[in-house]
Parts: structure tokens; sequence; C-alpha cells
């Protein structure tokens, strides 16, 4: 086997107080699809979600990810390429030595059998927290100053990864979490399974807003231009940059 890891010992210890100690236990639990198979040529990927249980008695409920030969492709890995799963574990690990909230894993497994290679990932369930595509379905949205804060906190975390000189690849408003209350506001960035290192930082920024401000929700267009202003103005000033501009004017351009 090639991957049998948990992100601690106690978690190691919770896993198999739950009889989930092995990667055959946790590729065998049965369980219904959170996120049904998806087919890719030879492979599937899928989701359920599951509670595991602590010495309290109380309920932790995560995720679970497993696939079969869904691979991506890699200069180092050009035929048979290595599981989609393997490169989000680690980018979750990337993101979290840079201090980008994100979600927080718990176990990355894979195994090569009868010539299948299969991979499992776990994360622990962002209960509580609402994707910003939810967030503006809301019959009746956060008080005006928490709505701020929120759009203030994701363009301070966006801006942190690209300072950090990552490139999530696929930001669009359904990849933001939120959880808030009148004194707390925390944001969390998804699906990292394309996020990529790049050496120069005027790549990033536009590639990355400019999926967020196309997918904005009906209607947001002050609130996302908040997240912009937050980006811009955090750390380094780039009000009056060039990308302000593009990014602005982007803004204006769609009509919603």
């Amino acid at each position: 086997m090639k991957y049998h890891l948990f992100q601690n010992k106690e978690t190691e210890q919770l896993f198999a107080n739950n009889k989930l100690a092995t990667f055959s236990e946790l590729w065998e639990l049965e369980s219904e699809w959170f996120e049904e198979p998806n087919q890719r040529r030879n492979g599937w990927s899928g989701v359920i979600k599951y509670s595991l249980t602590d010495d309290k008695g109380d309920a932790i409920p995560v995720f679970i990810k497993r696939q079969e030969n869904h691979n991506h492709k890699t200069l180092l890995h050009p035929v048979k390429g290595v599981p989609t799963f393997r490169r989000e574990y680690f980018n979750i690990l990337r993101l979290q030595q840079k201090s980008v909230p994100t979600i927080e894993p718990l176990y990355y497994g894979e195994r090569l059998i009868k010539g299948n290679a299969q991979s499992i990932l776990i994360t622990r369930s962002l209960e509580g927290y609402i994707s910003f595509e939810e967030l503006f379905e809301l019959q009746k949205l956060p008080p005006a100053d928490t709505l701020q804060k929120i759009m203030q906190t994701a363009g301070q975390t966006v801006r942190l990864m690209h300072n950090a000189n990552y490139r999530h690849g696929a930001l669009f408003p359904k990849h933001f979490f939120t959880r808030y209350s009148d004194n707390e506001v925390d944001v969390r960035l998804i699906d990292l399974e394309k996020l990529k290192w790049l050496p120069f930082k005027n790549r990033l920024s536009f590639n990355d807003l400019s999926r967020v401000i196309r997918r904005r929700p009906t209607g947001s267009r002050d609130e996302f231009n908040i997240l912009i202003d937050a980006y811009l103005s955090y750390g380094e000033d780039l009000s009056n940059s060039s990308l302000a501009r593009k990014l602005y004017a982007l803004s204006q351009r769609i009509n919603h």
C-alpha cells in the first residue's frame, strides 16, 4: 500500500474505535451516496457522508470520498497518472501550511488491487457552514455589516492564497464556505483538486477572481465588489493597478 495516512494518532484511534482502521474497512463501508459516483473512462469517483462516534458518544460527521482508476496525468506520471484524491489531499496540506483556511483532512490512503488503483480521502464535514451559492439563495441575507465582513474575509482569504503563489483553478462561489454569527465570521476554500503553484503572482489573481465574478449569483454585484476591494487592499495596496481596472470592468459588464 503506497499511502495509509491518518491526520494524527488521535484520529487513527478514533477510526479504530469505529472499526474503520484499515483501508479495506473504509473501502467496504456501506452507506447511501452523498454524491453518486462520477464515471470517467475506466474509473469512478463518489462520496458518502458518515458519522463517526467519539469517546464521549458525540457524532463527528465526515465525508468519505472513494475512487477507482480516476487518475490525473502528470509530468512524472504521463501514462497512468495519479489518483486525483492524492493531488487534492496534498493540496489541502499545502494551504494549511500557509495558514489559508480550508477543510480538515483526516485520512488519505491508496492501494493497487488486481490492477485497479483505489484511493480514499476523508475530511471533516464543515457543519454549520454554507456555500456562497447557498448564502445568496436565502430568503433573508445576514445583516449588512455581517455580510460585508463575510465578503471582506473571503477577499482576504483569496489574497492569502495568492500571496503564497497558489492558484485555485476552479474558484467559483460554490467553493467558498462560510459560518457566521453576529460576532464571528469564518470563510473556507474547498475543492482544491486543481490548486497549482505558479511562480508569477500576476497570473493568479485575474484567473481566479474572474471566475468568481462570472459565476456570482444574480443581484450580488455590490457584495462581490466588496470581495474585490478587500482582496486589492489586503497587505500591499493594489487598488490603482491594472488588475483593479480589469476586475471592476469585468464586474460592470456581467449583468447580474
